[in-house]
């Protein structure tokens, strides 16, 4: 009679079995640990695993991310095993002008990502700029005292340079993180504010977010909701905003306070709001200050983004806004793909993007810009 061919254990519970002795025991596994019918195949997967395991310790470490349980960070895991998986898939296709690895939200679903850093910066139509058609002296204005269009403020200039970057200038704060609190709106109105400071003869100074999320009551200034226009009309109001050590950011929405309103690092008369869809005054506006920008984060693309290229969107881009950025510069012939770009800094710390900066397709076919950046440019006036 035939001998009984030795049992195996399945592949998925070798597998299952190796991840939890490394889950629960130390970052290193030994094999004396794992089951003796191990085959070749099971050796196989196992080192893929265990390889895949040490990265997410690494990536850990470096995001100094921990979880409650085995059971989350075993499911953090296999979040972040799928995430590389596409990351690396995506790379080899060689199809993107651009590259994708770790970012921190690797251990994030894309749903995860949209629903905690992206939010609602949609304005309604009665509050959007001039549209396509309107002349560039058409830009409105707005101060504390009202508005004014017309007063020239989109205005092109003959001698635009070809390229600009204000962080060459000195004049661009380190990328910052929003963290959880979605109020990239506050994020990129600050960002325009300290660099037009600097420009205007100021030191360069972290201001303060956080006193946005708190004390803007111009709109619906919240964690997951607000405005750009709205945060450089408040400051307006307010006089100033303080700098971020006087009032530092925390993450979360909390009381106004007010007696830290008449603490004045910088200041801000008013803001403009140029027409639609028209990258030309953006420009024109780049080559004098940054400028506040919508944006379409919804492409799994961008959760991944780590520079080497131009950001062109993907198939989950649209005008369907859900995020803000700063312009601080642009230029043409990217030396990764040789086209027009923009630079943008995001709120979404260094370790995301190119030390926290993106590179933006300009000049695109479609007049909205690249997902939808040219939709809502708005910055802010000094004098």
């Amino acid at each position: 009679m035939a001998s009984s061919p030795p049992f195996r254990l399945p592949l998925a519970v070798v597998l299952l079995l190796a991840i939890i002795c490394v889950l629960l025991a130390s970052p290193s596994c030994h094999a004396d640990d794992l089951p003796a019918t191990m085959t070749n195949e099971h050796e196989k997967e196992h080192q893929l695993m265990m390889m895949m395991m040490d990265r997410f310790h690494r990536w850990m470490a470096t995001h100094n991310r921990s979880y409650a349980s085995a059971d989350e960070k075993l499911r953090r895991f296999e979040v972040y095993r799928s995430n590389m998986e596409f990351i690396e898939a995506t790379n080899r296709n060689g199809s993107l002008t651009f590259k994708l690895g770790e970012t921190p939200f690797t251990d994030l679903t894309h749903e995860e990502f949209l629903a905690t850093y992206t939010g609602d910066v949609r304005l309604p139509p009665e509050r959007r700029g001039m549209q396509d058609d309107s002349d560039e002296e058409d830009a409105v204005i707005t101060t504390s005292a009202g508005y004014v269009a017309g007063a020239g403020a989109g205005r092109r200039t003959a001698a635009v340079p070809e390229s600009v970057d204000w962080r060459k200038e000195g004049a661009v704060t380190p990328a910052k993180h929003q963290g959880q609190c979605a109020a990239c709106w506050a994020f990129a109105a600050v960002a325009a504010i300290e660099s037009l400071h600097k420009i205007k003869g100021g030191d360069l100074i972290s201001l303060s977010e956080q006193e946005l999320v708190d004390c803007d009551d111009t709109g619906e200034a919240t964690c997951s909701k607000g405005y750009s226009d709205d945060a450089f009309l408040w400051v307006s109001k307010n006089k100033g905003i303080a700098s971020d050590l006087i009032y530092p950011y925390v993450g979360h929405k909390e009381s106004c306070k007010k007696q830290l309103l008449g603490v004045h690092n910088a200041t801000v008369r008013g803001v403009v709001t140029l027409p639609e869809n028209r990258e030309d005054l953006i420009m024109a506006a780049v080559a004098r200050q940054p400028v506040a920008v919508v944006f379409d984060a919804g492409d799994p693309l961008f959760q991944n983004y780590r520079g080497n290229g131009v950001y062109k969107g993907g198939t989950g881009c649209s005008t369907n806004v859900n995020h803000a950025l700063t312009i601080v510069g642009y230029g043409t012939n990217h030396p990764d793909t040789g086209e027009n770009y923009w630079i943008a800094k995001n709120s979404y710390g260094n370790l995301w993007g190119d030390n926290g900066f993106v590179y933006l397709a300009k000049d695109t076919a479609d007049r909205t810009g690249v997902c939808g950046l040219a939709i809502w440019p708005t910055f802010p006036t000094i004098r």
